[in-house]
């Protein structure tokens, strides 16, 4: 008998209680994201700069560290059901989730968002027709990542090669220290595309026509493949099987260098007995390809409002407030990820501020990376992915490392191989 009054009385507290939350939570924006100390770390000082003139707003930043994706499309079929006001999406997804649930995400540019300030390349993936629909976060601006201690010890000076390259003068300068010192010249990751990608999207060229079909049958890809099997075949590269393993390969000197993104600071800063070792220079140029250039990306990701939001006003003022304003606490909001947790942001404006520009000890004649990086950043060309990236993504990176293994003896093998496992999985 206590027992049952116990529960009628819980259940007459919940209806009082129930709605009382319902009216407190009209001021409450929750975000999901994926890592506490990048993009949760980064939400956590946005909040804090749009709480000093809105103190009533409350902003909730849920880590979701696994499947964020299966859980935000569920909540899609469930026609928004469950979902948050604002989610983080890496830019190479979104398209497919644009794609194929339309007008689920609030178009920002009609909401007041001035995309000029923004890196164009940023802009692809979260762009339809006339619409906009995220707010850019992180670069991936990449860049050659080079060891100018082995540079001076195969007899060559570092300082010659702080400059734009082309993938012809990168092999030469493998070629040289390795005769010298032995060491290959690029970690390379066996089970990522991430090389690949940089080279042809540094080229502005795309993995599918606009109709959304396979395009691997390009000078740029052909090129970029052709680079590879080069310095695969002359020994420059260091084959590791997983991020461990290429991780532990340029940070305990096994290689000379490595091709990736900004992002990757934290990981060589892991390691403080290389301080003024590493030196950054642009990404190499791929010749005899029209529009190629010395920059690229790999990575990055982008905030989405979600039109099923109860509180779609708060969350829009909220990313316009901070991250897309030039108000000194927005730039120096942008100044303090930067340094708090490697966060390069998109927002060219924020490159003025104090930590983009300072030199840093960490690397070869206290090199300013980012703001090295940031000016590459500008000049990152725009990739489309379409739906089926990923799946076009894994049938080439397959196929490289069978072209490694010697299994496909060409180049056009190799691209036949990707095409054939491609529509084998796509049915395309």
């Amino acid at each position: 008998m206590k027992r049952a009054l116990f529960a009628l009385m819980a259940i007459a507290v919940l209806f009082v209680i129930v709605p009382s939350l319902s009216a407190a939570d009209a001021k409450t924006i929750t975000v999901w994201c994926w890592d506490p100390n990048f993009n949760g770390y980064s939400m956590k000082e946005a909040a804090a700069v749009y709480n000093k003139s809105h103190p009533e707003v409350k902003i909730q930043i849920l880590d979701v560290p696994e499947n964020i994706e299966g859980k935000i499309e569920a909540g899609l079929q469930a026609g928004g059901a469950g979902l948050p006001d604002i989610a983080l999406f890496q830019d190479y997804v979104i398209e497919k989730f644009i794609l194929n649930y339309p007008n689920a995400f609030v178009d920002l540019k009609a909401a007041g968002v001035d995309y000029s300030k923004f890196a164009v390349y940023k802009q692809g993936p979260m762009t339809e027709g006339n619409k906009i629909y995220g707010i850019p976060f992180d670069t991936g601006s990449t860049g050659l990542w080079l060891r100018a201690d082995y540079i001076k010890a195969a007899g060559l000076n570092p300082d010659s090669y702080q400059k734009n390259m082309t993938w012809q003068d990168v092999i030469n300068l493998g070629a040289a220290i390795k005769a010298k010192g032995g060491k290959p010249l690029l970690a390379y990751d066996t089970t990522s595309f991430d090389t690949l990608r940089i080279m042809v999207q540094s080229t502005g060229t795309q993995f599918f026509n606009k109709d959304g079909s396979l395009n691997l049958r390009t000078p740029a890809m052909e090129k970029s493949l052709a680079i590879l099997k080069e310095l695969n075949d002359k020994g420059l590269l260091y084959n590791a099987e997983g991020w461990n393993n290429w991780v532990s390969a340029f940070n305990n000197g096994e290689t000379v260098g490595l091709l990736n993104a900004i992002w990757i600071i934290g990981t060589l800063k892991s390691q403080p007995g290389n301080a003024g070792k590493w030196m950054a220079v642009p990404t190499p140029r791929i010749e005899g390809v029209e529009g190629a250039r010395n920059a690229s990306n790999n990575g990055g990701s982008s905030w989405y409002v979600f039109s099923s939001s109860k509180n779609k006003a708060v969350a829009i003022d909220f990313l316009k407030s901070v991250w897309a304003s030039s108000t000194p606490d927005a730039l120096n909001f942008y100044n303090t990820i930067l340094k708090g947790a490697g966060a390069m942001g998109t927002y060219l404006p924020s490159r003025s501020g104090s930590n983009y520009t300072a030199p840093d000890e960490f690397f070869y004649k206290q090199q300013p990376v980012y703001k090295d990086f940031a000016a590459w950043m500008e000049n990152v060309p725009t990739l489309l992915y379409t739906p089926n990236y990923v799946a076009m993504r894994d049938a080439v990176k397959n196929a490289i490392l069978l072209m490694f293994k010697g299994e496909l003896k060409t180049v056009g093998d190799t691209i036949a191989h990707a095409e054939a496992e491609y529509k084998q999985v796509t049915g395309r």
